[in-house]
């Protein structure tokens, strides 16, 4: 049986956010969503790049006296894009998050921790872009990342809305709700005044629970006097795991999808193959959980 998911301590700070950040398209869209969660919720955001930065100047076409003339531009820095899209939030919402810049180490997965450990880092954020057929590809490096510091990732589709997560869904088999997880996602939903459906999806194998047995174990273990207004619960009938997802989705309007790598649920959504596929019908961040 699950854990006792009953603590009713008191609200905690959000840890620091890392982007990860390769100059792509994606993972400018990515910083637009992470500064705005970052604004609303108070963590820091921390930007590593993971590729060298490269500026190529570009001719500009200018008006000096009566002719036009090209003159050379101006290497714009590696820090500029962010700051531009920070003074556009400032501009929209008056947010103002705290944003610095990872120097000196370079990215790959054995330094991630360390990272982590240094600036208080909670969850870890990178862009991803996907194809005609899928909405994007997971690469193995960045679940490692995940597994070696302990934090889960957001992945942020390219062509996801601007906007702030108003519906997450955990879809779990009651029997071994994360802990862990409830908890992460209820301090985000406080922050957001947002929800968090608990979508009981049986693993393969275990027979289903009924729904009365089903709901009484969610009310015992998982509510508390903190949860209980942002958390709710679904006791799904559907077997078929991406058939269940889709309804969850696409049907319920969830804009947020959580999952534990390497589990039940993720590895019949996405096989057990690196780099994982995600489908073309799963068109939402996916916050996805060490395991």
């Amino acid at each position: 049986m699950m854990l006792n998911l009953n603590d009713t301590t008191g609200r905690t700070a959000m840890k620091n956010f890392l982007l990860f950040n390769d100059f792509s398209s994606e993972a400018e869209h990515a910083a637009e969503i992470t500064l705005l969660l970052a604004g609303k919720t108070g963590a820091n955001l921390y930007v590593w790049n993971t590729i060298e930065y490269e500026a190529v100047p570009k001719a500009e076409v200018v008006l000096a006296g009566t002719n036009e003339e090209e003159i050379p531009g101006i290497k714009a820095d590696k820090n500029t894009w962010i700051e531009k899209l920070e003074s556009r939030l400032n501009w929209e919402t008056g947010l103002r998050p705290v944003v610095h810049f990872i120097e000196g180490t370079n990215y790959v997965t054995d330094n991630v921790l360390s990272i982590v450990k240094r600036f208080d880092v909670g969850l870890l954020v990178r862009g991803i872009g996907g194809d005609a057929e899928h909405s994007g590809y997971i690469e193995a490096n960045i679940l490692r990342s995940s597994t070696k510091s302990g934090c889960p990732v957001l992945l942020i589709p390219k062509d996801f809305s601007y906007k702030l997560f108003e519906k997450m869904v955990y879809p779990t088999d009651l029997r071994f709700c994360r802990r862990d997880v409830v908890v992460f996602l209820t301090q985000i939903a406080q922050m957001l005044n947002s929800t968090v459906l608990i979508a009981n999806i049986s693993e393969k194998g275990l027979p289903y629970m009924e729904e009365n047995y089903a709901r009484s174990v969610f009310e015992d273990a998982v509510l508390n006097p903190l949860n209980r207004d942002y958390i709710y619960f679904s006791n799904i009938k559907e077997r078929d795991v991406p058939k269940a997802l889709d309804i969850l989705v696409n049907d319920m309007n969830n804009d947020l999808l959580v999952m534990v790598n390497n589990k039940f649920h993720f590895n019949e959504m996405m096989g057990h193959d690196s780099p994982y596929v995600i489908p073309e019908n799963i068109r939402i961040p996916l916050l996805i959980f060490p395991s």
